[in-house]
């Protein structure tokens, strides 16, 4: 049995992790005017209860909407904002994200405060 593979099958991603998302996942309106084999950042939002998917959010570094649905983050504390549609959020196969690279500019994970603001945002959205 490859490692590797058994070690895919029994991790589950962090609420809170970043992801490289190809474009072509997104099943909704999110970047269908770009190239299918661009990237967007990404960040799970939760693990389904069914342990086999996540929901995950789209990320852009334009400001296209506000208010209580977008996360807006400094993910490298350097003036850049990366802003993660909530309304656009899909269920996405755990198996499938694993094989997507995890992190954006070197970033794998929001930090404990972005965490907790990412938490309180879903609140204000989804509440």
């Amino acid at each position: 049995m490859d490692y590797l593979d058994a070690l895919r099958r029994i991790y589950q991603p962090d609420v809170g992790s970043i992801w490289k998302a190809p474009n072509n996942i997104w099943t909704n309106n999110f970047s269908k005017n770009k190239a299918p084999e661009g990237f967007h950042p990404s960040i799970v939002e939760k693990i389904k209860q069914d342990n086999v998917s996540v929901q995950l959010v789209p990320g852009t570094r334009k400001e296209y909407q506000r208010g209580s649905c977008v996360f807006k983050v400094d993910l490298k504390k350097d003036g850049e904002y990366s802003f993660f549609l909530l309304k656009l959020s899909m269920p996405y196969l755990i198996e499938e994200l694993l094989n997507i690279g995890r992190g954006w500019n070197g970033i794998d994970t929001l930090n404990e405060k972005q965490l907790i603001n990412f938490k309180l945002q879903i609140k204000f959205c989804r509440g």
